[in-house]
């Protein structure tokens, strides 16, 4: 973060500190007086809107990430998602791309480290417990949905055919690469990816992607056309507090900027996209702020061929035998 500015950059220094020191008042007198010096700067609105906001400042916040709106083509900083959470704009159903990208690209040095030893993420070691080796034949084509730098790619290429990963950050993929586990890595959207996939898959997973995507329509339809008859996925998604909202509700934006879903739209959608639930599980995905972070792992597949879904239920009708 810096403006070209020393002294800007300085107050904003001092600014972070006070924050990290939970002076809140403080850190948003300093930059406000840093605003005098560099009105335009990206960074600094956003890190204003973000401390009014938290100080309960709405109207003020929502004016600071408008006008970093207006200043920016493309939205890094997740403003429209603060937005959203303000009740200033509608939750965004898609993924934001430019600023999960971005997230990502700062987020490649360390992610590793933060992930398995900060927040003790599960994740890998969930996905990975639950596909196994797939048998005498191994897992055959797989393909690793937003694979970050490879964490879930490191514990199943042995058992892999062949191993894609398709991420939207340059910088994990960069780590991915170093790495050599892939036979192939794509930059790109998922849900784009999975339009035209370079090939049908035996196996897809996807660990801490779905939390960034508001509807998960688009997505799993392109899962179930990316897999080959037959072929399975093993997903996750941050769970949705009932005590939160309204009882009916499917999803929610969170403070986090990520998304938590209901098991039923979870189910609900995988059926639309004509994909059976085989297992769904709730368990601890990480710590946030310090506590278990819940979340549902599912596996779906794509029926056979001449199978057929009974519209609405999920259900395979004969029920096919599950290899476990």
């Amino acid at each position: 973060m810096t403006s070209r500015d020393p002294r800007a950059d300085r107050r904003v220094g001092y600014a972070c500190a006070l924050i990290d020191q939970g002076d809140l008042v403080g850190a948003l007198s300093l930059l406000d007086q840093t605003l005098e010096l560099a009105p335009d700067w990206g960074d600094l609105l956003v890190l204003t809107g973000e401390t009014q906001a938290k100080l309960g400042l709405r109207d003020e916040a929502v004016a600071s990430f408008r006008r970093y709106l207006d200043l920016h083509d493309e939205d890094r900083h997740g403003a429209m998602l603060h937005l959203a959470l303000l009740g200033a704009a509608p939750p965004p159903d898609a993924t934001q791309t430019p600023y999960v990208k971005a997230l990502f690209d700062d987020f490649s040095d360390r992610f590793d480290r933060s992930l398995l030893q900060d927040l003790e993420y599960q994740g890998p070691a969930l996905i990975a417990e639950l596909v196994g080796t797939g048998g005498p034949d191994g897992l055959g084509s797989v393909l690793d949905l937003g694979c970050g730098t490879g964490l879930i790619g490191e514990r199943l290429r042995r058992h892999c055919a062949w191993l894609d990963g398709v991420d939207l950050s340059d910088g994990m993929l960069e780590k991915a690469r170093a790495k050599k586990i892939y036979d192939g890595l794509h930059q790109g959207d998922i849900a784009a990816f999975l339009s035209t996939p370079p090939r049908l898959y035996d196996l897809i997973v996807a660990g801490d992607v779905l939390n960034y995507v508001g509807a998960l329509d688009r997505v799993l339809s392109g899962i179930g056309q990316a897999l080959r008859p037959g072929g399975r996925a093993v997903f996750t998604v941050e769970a949705l507090d009932p005590t939160g909202g309204a009882e009916s509700e499917v999803m929610r934006l969170l403070p986090t900027l990520r998304y938590g879903h209901s098991a039923d739209y979870v189910r609900a959608a995988s059926a639309d996209a004509r994909l059976t639930v085989l297992d769904q599980r709730t368990e601890v995905l990480r710590r946030e702020a310090g506590k278990p972070l819940a979340g549902y792992v599912f596996t779906v597949q794509r029926p056979a061929d001449g199978a057929i879904l009974a519209a609405g239920s999920g259900e395979l009708e004969p029920e096919p035998r599950i290899r476990s």
